[in-house]
């Protein structure tokens, strides 16, 4: 399978990163401690540290070892198992395996880029080689702005989205070993880790279906004077001469 390559991630994303992961934290430290959501009751449970219940001194390192565990294993994980958490599935997750074939129609047409790579017709539109020769052109078409966008918003959606889930089930967890607390508290807390984990969820499916989209768009030349319709210049411009 030819996965994105796990380049390092850029300095932008890993900040992104390390705040989402660190808000997150702070909002199942309050929830942990029994305090509502916000800054204030943030700063007041900071100010009276020393005065508030020796459990806190737990919570705190347990939120932390999840937080920044949390960050550095996302950095290291593999896109490949990345991937499946957004699509509930394993095999033929990302909508690369569908970008020649699909029952979702691209805003262009897709019938110049089958005679340009008949290979995908050949083999009866197999997932693998669809993917296969999609993650070509998009090694081929990186450095093209639209293309370049698309990859670093996926990315960062993606990765986002794998911070939120693993905070809601963090949550999820906790809840039953938490019995004491306002069942009201629990569910306003209970609706702001699923909400911000469905809007990413979806957020980062639409994201990638466009950069299949877009990677498929520039060979066409559909986004420019690029891919398919660059090398038909060429060859006009080849015919003129001689």
């Amino acid at each position: 399978m030819n996965d994105p390559k796990p380049a390092t991630l850029p300095r932008f994303h890993r900040i992104l990163l390390a705040v989402f992961c660190a808000l997150n934290a702070a909002l199942l430290f309050l929830f942990l401690m029994h305090l509502p959501f916000g800054f204030k009751p943030l700063k007041l449970a900071i100010v009276g540290w020393s005065q508030a219940s020796p459990r806190i001194d737990i919570v705190f390192a347990l939120v932390l070892a999840l937080a920044v565990g949390g960050y550095h294993g996302l950095r290291r994980l593999p896109a490949k198992w990345k991937i499946p958490f957004i699509y509930f599935r394993y095999r033929f997750a990302h909508p690369g395996h569908e970008a020649f074939f699909s029952l979702k129609e691209p805003p262009f047409d897709r019938k110049p880029l089958l005679s340009a790579y008949p290979e995908v017709k050949d083999s009866a539109y197999h997932p693998e080689v669809q993917y296969r020769t999609w993650c070509k052109l998009r090694d081929m078409h990186q450095q093209v702005p639209l293309v370049a966008g698309s990859i670093t918003g996926w990315e960062l959606l993606r990765d986002l989205y794998l911070v939120a889930l693993s905070f809601l089930l963090a949550f999820l967890l906790s809840w039953p070993l938490n019995q004491t607390v306002n069942p009201a508290l629990a569910f306003s807390y209970l609706f702001l880790f699923g909400v911000q984990t469905l809007f990413l969820l979806f957020s980062a499916r639409g994201t990638c279906r466009r950069l299949v989209y877009n990677v498929l768009a520039v060979e066409l030349g559909v986004a420019g004077d690029t891919g398919i319709k660059k090398q038909k210049k060429e060859k006009k411009k080849k015919k003129k001469r001689f």
